[in-house]
């Protein structure tokens, strides 16, 4: 890939390649390989794809993507067509990605090769992505490379018209009308991904009226015979209520706007709305399982500082017209668990165990005789005897809001095909929203 004038000089180079694993000796090494240009592009690869050798391959794909750039360009994208095994592509796409050649990776869209028409997608998307409030490139005709990744939608690989999609949604609004124009005009073969790519960019208020009277026709369809699914979002906050009168708990909750959804939506919208910061202006409102409505999303969660005060009045207030009521918390990647439980009116326990504090935040009332139990079946002295050891017991109750809302009522997250299912589930929008402003919409499934 590469020539040289003589031995020495060759020599010269591959002892400076062999530099860039000692720190002491790393940045002449740099200097002195981004000097010599793409001359050293053919070595640096050989010396990317050997799994043996002691340089750091991210000291390599430094040199090669910000030492020595563009420049490198042809002679790494034909090692990315000839790589002969996986771990070899993943390195060198790394590198091809990271050249922030955007007028080249537009040319490579159209390559026979998956790979490389990928790769050239997401080097698009490092070089030019406005998503978490970057700004624009101003070296890009966005106009252009929006009108080059749209036929990709359609790509004959899956994962290329997969990248494709994600790319297009984060090169900021100036894709809505491309993207309009498919919808309205075709080809027919594009339509369903350059949807996609208009709800993620601007929501519902990016879709046509006809493009939104479809997506509720389609809604009121599927909830006709929709069966229950676990509403698992990771973060998962709920209230459960065991009645079947989802109108009535929707008026105690103050919520409004209430739309039909089907589990799938609901879930999609709580797994979005428990990500990336919590969404209060939002939730999922169950149709009647097993008895009982459950109301998901981070609006009600028990033990979030900012929602406690105002979840223990509604969830107090939905006891005192069914007779039981109650909240939770579960954190699954080790954010912990909170319950509040209330009846007839009264709270009888609030309670929530974080890795972060010693499990007392926002304590109120007494031990429940299933949080003793779980004790007892851990093997540790119940809460609330003397002798428990208040580590233990945290630890323990991390874990345990799923299995107490089980243990005295449902909970979201065992859902599934056996459970009983009465009525359409609905998301609302909450009191949250009146003051602080209606909840950004995006691409969730149905």
């Amino acid at each position: 890939m590469g020539s040289w004038n003589s031995a020495p000089e060759k020599e010269a180079v591959v002892d400076a390649i062999k530099a860039l694993a000692d720190p002491g000796l790393r940045e002449a090494a740099r200097d002195k390989l981004a000097a010599t240009g793409g001359a050293v592009v053919g070595p640096l690869i050989d010396e990317l794809v050997d799994v043996d050798s002691p340089v750091p391959y991210g000291q390599i794909e430094f040199v090669l993507a910000q030492r020595i750039g563009p420049v490198a360009f042809d002679q790494v994208l034909a090692a990315l067509v000839a790589a002969g095994d996986e771990e070899s592509r993943r390195r060198i796409s790394r590198v091809f990605t990271s050249l922030r050649a955007v007028d080249r990776y537009v040319e490579a869209l159209s390559h026979p090769s998956a790979e490389v028409r990928s790769s050239a997608a997401y080097g698009i998307q490092s070089a030019c992505s406005v998503a978490f409030d970057r700004e624009p490139n101003p070296d890009v005709d966005y106009g252009l490379v929006t009108d080059a990744l749209t036929p990709l939608l359609a790509d004959p690989d899956p994962e290329v018209a997969q990248r494709a999609e994600w790319v297009l949604t984060m090169l900021g609004p100036g894709v809505v009308d491309r993207m309009r124009e498919v919808r309205a005009q075709g080809p027919a073969r594009l339509r369903a991904r350059a949807l996609t790519v208009l709800a993620c960019v601007g929501g519902e208020e990016a879709l046509s009226p006809a493009d939104r009277a479809a997506v509720e026709r389609l809604i009121r369809i599927k909830v006709l015979d929709d069966r229950a699914r676990p509403l698992d979002t990771c973060s998962t906050s709920w209230i459960a209520v065991p009645s079947a009168d989802q109108r009535g708990i929707v008026e105690v909750l103050g919520l409004y706007e209430a739309r039909p959804a089907t589990f799938g939506l609901g879930l999609s919208v709580g797994m979005h709305d428990s990500h990336d910061g919590a969404e209060y202006g939002r939730v999922y409102v169950t149709p009647e399982v097993d008895g009982w409505t459950l109301v998901l999303g981070p609006w009600c969660n028990p033990v979030d500082p900012e929602r406690a005060e105002d979840v223990l009045r509604v969830v107090t207030e939905l006891s005192r017209r069914y007779g039981r009521a109650q909240a939770y918390y579960f954190g699954e990647q080790g954010g912990g668990s909170g319950w509040l439980v209330t009846e007839g009116g009264k709270v009888v326990r609030r309670f929530g165990s974080y890795w972060d504090d010693d499990g007392a935040r926002l304590t109120v009332g007494e031990p429940l005789p299933e949080e003793r139990a779980a004790c007892v079946e851990e093997g540790i002295t119940p809460v609330g005897d003397a002798g428990a050891d208040e580590e233990e017991w945290a630890d323990l109750a991390a874990y345990l809001s799923p299995q107490l809302a089980d243990q005295l009522g449902v909970s979201p997250l065992d859902l599934g095909p056996d459970t009983t299912v009465r009525g359409a589930g609905a998301v609302a929008l909450t009191p949250y929203a009146r003051e602080h402003g209606r909840p950004h919409t995006g691409a969730y499934a149905i």
